[in-house]
């Protein structure tokens, strides 16, 4: 199996390297930490996105998408990284357009994935827990007649204060059953707050109050919730994983700029041996980092996507860390991005398990 770029995956990827690298998203991104800004009209590379295709990246062609693959898609997610670019990419154009188009509900896919396509946002709805854990879910579903009654709530719902649609995974009452099902951000018993987060992402905490839905708004029998639901979290992991590689990537080739320019005793630092040697360092950890997120993105598999999280979460922090370290004490001031690259890692690190959370995954996927 090759782990090269096809064509495909290369045109992607120099579309989203022009697109991005105009927006001056950490420019943005501080103004909007600045003023305390969790609304949707901070996130202005979404329309442009929308326009190039990224948002229909995954969805098949006859649902209005594009029709490319995850190692096409993957392309999109680093280079957001690179810039620090916003927009609810992860949470609508991956995670909930692999839910609805891997799910079996024809009338739900016919509806919204043309919509996704086309700009509208989707998140998913199913954190419960500080740490992830997947199928702990007490949000309940009580059947009625012709539907259920959602009560629960949900924490660190990504882009859920500007999503228009949520699906949320919940579990039947009185039994050990999930099911995934859509539900419209503003329907009667939603309450959606957020926060700024460390990365001056909104942290979105969403709350049900018997909200009423209806069997067609179920993404799948409740049968394959469990394996669906796994489907769409490798999705998000594996671009994530692309976010922090590109973050990751674009600190160390600052950092590696800086080496070479900034003068200290009369010498450019980079002319010191110890910080050569720290770089190279860095340089082959980022490397082992690309082939891992190359790997899972040509296989699929479960186990390289928690492979490639795990390992690139603490390749990640490593870089950056060290990148902020080698600024010396500017690296910590607001005069330079480097921090912002540092925040991002360390949240996005988080999101869908951490470094432990997947090294017991890909252990037990292996049988070790």
């Amino acid at each position: 199996m090759s782990y090269l770029l096809d064509d495909d995956s290369k045109m992607l990827r120099e579309s989203a390297e022009r697109f991005f690298a105009g927006l001056e998203s950490p420019k943005l991104l501080r103004q909007r930490r600045n003023a305390r800004d969790l609304s949707g009209e901070a996130c202005v590379a979404w329309d442009g996105m929308v326009e190039l295709g990224f948002a229909g990246i995954l969805i098949p062609e006859e649902f209005g998408g594009v029709g490319l693959s995850g190692r096409a898609g993957i392309q999109i997610s680093e280079m957001m990284g690179r810039t620090l670019a916003t927009g609810p990419f992860l949470s609508s154009a991956v995670m909930a357009a692999t839910a609805l188009s891997r799910g079996n509900n024809r009338l739900l896919k016919t509806e919204l994935l043309p919509a996704i396509a086309a700009g509208t946002v989707v998140a998913l709805a199913a954190e419960e827990t500080a740490r992830h854990h997947p199928y702990s879910i007490s949000a309940a579903a009580r059947p009625e007649a012709g539907g259920f009654r959602i009560s629960g709530r949900k924490i660190a719902v990504i882009d859920g204060n500007t999503a228009e649609k949520l699906i949320v995974v919940a579990r039947i009452e009185n039994t050990d059953r999930l099911i995934m099902l859509t539900v419209d951000a503003d329907a009667v018993g939603v309450a959606i707050s957020a926060r700024m987060g460390l990365d001056s992402h909104p942290q979105v905490e969403i709350t049900f109050d018997d909200v009423r839905t209806a069997e067609a708004d179920l993404i799948c029998d409740p049968g394959e919730t469990r394996p669906l639901l796994d489907r769409v979290y490798d999705a998000g992991r594996l671009h994530l994983a692309a976010e922090m590689l590109g973050a990751a990537q674009e600190a160390f080739d600052r950092t590696i700029e800086y080496l070479k320019t900034r003068v200290q005793f009369g010498r450019k630092i980079g002319e010191f041996q110890a910080l050569q040697h720290r770089a190279a360092i860095l340089f082959g950890e980022l490397e082992i980092a690309r082939s891992t997120v190359l790997k899972a993105s040509a296989t699929q598999s479960a186990d390289s996507i928690s492979l490639a999280k795990a390992r690139v979460s603490e390749i990640a922090k490593h870089v950056a860390g060290e990148a902020v370290q080698m600024h010396g004490g500017i690296g910590v001031t607001d005069d330079f991005d480097i921090g912002f690259f540092l925040k991002r890692i360390r949240a996005a690190s988080e999101l869908l398990g951490d470094s432990a959370f997947h090294a017991e995954r890909y252990a037990g996927l292996q049988g070790l």
